[in-house]
């Protein structure tokens, strides 16, 4: 399995684990001059717009995978979230928050684990 497949696995994962949790995805891998949002969903419960980036790994050589999103990326994030707002014309008002999923997938066994980090 390629990097780029793996990612799109996770992002797959991901978005169905969001969805079972009472959100509505809006957009995935939405992209701005600064970078792109792997996942825009919106929280059915309080209306908070989430802007989340999915690492996904198959094991822990390089760390957690959560770790990978460092203060650069989330810099990244930040702009490129901001772009998503003004394009689509949200309120100054919107609520809206960064999270982190993580994903570690045993391929052999054909088993994720998920791991939902609110407001990075």
């Amino acid at each position: 399995m390629t990097k780029k497949e793996l990612g799109n696995l996770g992002e797959k994962l991901a978005a169905k684990y969001l969805i079972k949790k009472d959100y509505k995805v809006i957009a995935t891998n939405y992209r701005g001059r600064h970078g792109e949002i792997d996942i825009i969903a919106q929280n059915l419960t309080n209306q908070e717009l989430v802007f989340v980036e999915v690492k996904t790994r198959t094991n822990r050589d390089y760390g957690y995978p959560e770790e990978a999103v460092n203060n650069l990326k989330k810099c990244r994030l930040m702009h490129t979230a901001e772009k998503f707002l003004w394009s689509n014309n949200y309120s100054i008002k919107q609520n809206y928050r960064f999270d982190t999923i993580a994903i570690e997938i045993d391929l052999d066994k054909k088993q994720a684990k998920i791991k939902h980090l609110e407001y990075i």
